[in-house]
């Protein structure tokens, strides 16, 4: 099965409007725009879709321990309905009392709801890390509205022993939304190489993401040693390489 809702974060280019100048005409035509002020993001939603990108993920993070920053992510959902972006990746993070946590999770994804958005739970610490703890944060949670970001490499980063390919299948009908990265599979390893040439069973991915009915955006991650110090082409030059691989194993 080939799927076609293949998108790239931001910071991949350094920016939007590197993007919007390299993009077009490539084989990923979306996009996760990093959360900012409501006009500064209408800005560059407009600018990629006028260039043919389309915004499919916005992408921020939440102090949950801190009211200014659950207000300003409110404020971020508010003009993300505005602009119809459907689906708010977002690290969680700072409140040490769980059952609080859950609560305002659960909250916050009421919030969403109401404006017709889906968070999208990164694979970070302390509620995602693996697939014990999402689905624990999903049960605690339980609103249709809070779903994972599931990151290929991530497991094999904050986890010893773990697959990606395995921890997917016990939580796919979770998962709204996935990062693919590679990694070189070590504990705390920043080496996150072109899709292809690590460790992550992407053919075993896509097979569990197809027997499940997965329609959400797969973006590409690229970071870490691979890309520091690389100008915008040069990153440009990875994404099409990670393309690349994913045509040549049947999936774009």
């Amino acid at each position: 099965m080939r799927f076609s809702d293949y998108s790239v974060r931001e910071p991949v280019y350094l920016g939007w409007q590197n993007a919007v100048e390299l993009m077009p005409g490539g084989p990923v035509k979306g996009f996760e725009v990093t959360a900012r002020p409501a006009e500064e993001l209408t800005e560059a939603v407009d600018a990629l879709r006028g260039a043919g990108i389309e915004p499919m993920t916005v992408a921020g993070g939440v102090k949950l321990n801190e009211e200014e920053s659950i207000a300003s992510y409110i404020a971020t959902l508010d003009t993300a309905q505005q602009l119809g972006i459907p689906i708010f990746f977002t690290s969680a993070s700072g409140e040490e009392d769980h059952d609080r946590a859950m609560r305002l999770l659960r909250e916050l994804a009421e919030e969403a709801a109401s404006r017709g958005i889906v968070i999208s739970l990164e694979t970070h610490l302390p509620y995602c890390e693996n697939a014990d703890k999402m689905l624990a944060t999903m049960e605690a949670v339980g609103h249709p509205s809070l779903r994972v970001n599931f990151d290929t490499a991530n497991i094999f980063y904050y986890n010893e022993g773990l697959d990606s390919a395995d921890e997917l299948e016990r939580v796919v009908d979770f998962v709204a939304s996935m990062h693919l990265k590679d990694t070189d599979g070590g504990f705390k390893s920043p080496q996150f190489p072109v899709l292809g040439q690590g460790v992550v069973q992407f053919e075993r991915i896509f097979a569990t993401l197809e027997r499940a009915g997965f329609t959400g955006p797969l973006t590409l991650e690229l970071e870490g040693p691979l890309m520091r110090g690389l100008d915008a082409p040069a990153r440009h030059q990875a994404v099409l390489e990670c393309m690349e691989y994913l045509q040549s194993i049947g999936v774009a």
